[in-house]
């Protein structure tokens, strides 16, 4: 009776103490898992993803929304949330970022997942018009937009 009440108690004690290597692996997550999900809701479009040590020790948060670059525009829109950002985007997101549109009418917003780095409200430029600027530090995810994204 003793011994099965034993085992749960040491198993609840052992995943209690892996708790945040858990969120470790849940963030890590794999393209092979991504391209799962992908097929899971049945999208054909290409899909990028990648996972690398971050640039900078600020501050960084991990977002998911969607990006749209053009003359005199870099854009972000997070999730759930109506405000726009000012991104700045180095060259593999602006390369991505027109791949992933060059069949689509100019302007068109992609799906992202990345990692920002908040650098507030620009005073000047373009970017003035924006409720501030991030930075993008990680591309951790870039594809076109499925009608599930920000669910």
């Amino acid at each position: 009776m003793y011994k099965p009440l034993l085992v749960l108690f040491v198993v609840n004690l052992f995943l209690i103490s892996c708790k945040e290597k858990q969120k470790t692996i849940v963030e890590n997550v794999t393209s092979e898992k991504i391209l799962e999900k992908n097929s899971e809701i049945n999208t054909d479009f290409p899909i990028y993803s990648e996972k690398r040590e971050s640039k900078s020790d600020s501050t960084q948060n991990i977002l998911r929304g969607r990006i749209t670059l053009g003359h005199e525009v870099s854009s972000f829109s997070p999730c759930g949330d109506d405000k726009e950002f000012w991104i700045m985007a180095e060259e593999e997101l602006t390369q991505l970022y027109f791949n992933l549109t060059k069949n689509q009418e100019p302007y068109s917003p992609i799906f992202v997942r990345i990692e920002i780095i908040d650098k507030g409200k620009s005073e000047d430029g373009f970017a003035a018009d924006y409720d501030s600027t991030y930075e993008v530090v990680n591309i951790l995810e870039a594809r076109n937009i499925s009608d599930i994204d920000c669910e």
